[in-house]
């Protein structure tokens, strides 16, 4: 097998000399693509919906419980509770009242 004799050579520029030949910006190869903000309140109802059912009813924090104080400290739940319990007791008065009238008629009717 014949051997090739191989001539390594080396050129060398200077600095005026690159600047000027080579462009030494850095390019990307795509443009960048906008990250998107997911955290939204509609994505929150959409994951809600998602685990109703795999997020436990109670517990101090990641419950069904723990959703129904942290929004009753906003919503202020305490104060309609107070505006509802009249309305309650007047409900729970008429049905009594209509118990007591169904019985008058049951014993008027079975005389």
């Amino acid at each position: 097998m014949a051997r090739e004799k191989v001539i390594l050579g080396k050129k060398s520029y200077k600095k005026e000399q690159v600047e000027i030949a080579f462009d030494l910006e850095f390019k990307s190869f795509k443009d960048p693509v906008p990250e998107v903000d997911t955290d939204t309140i509609e994505e929150l109802f959409r994951l809600y919906d998602l685990l109703y059912y795999n997020i436990p009813a109670e517990g101090e924090t990641n419950s069904h419980e723990y959703i129904l104080r942290m929004s009753s400290e906003l919503a202020d739940f305490d104060k309609n509770i107070e505006e509802i319990e009249p309305l309650l007791d007047e409900i729970a008065q008429l049905r009594q009242e209509v118990l007591q009238q169904n019985q008058q008629i049951f014993e008027l009717e079975n005389k």
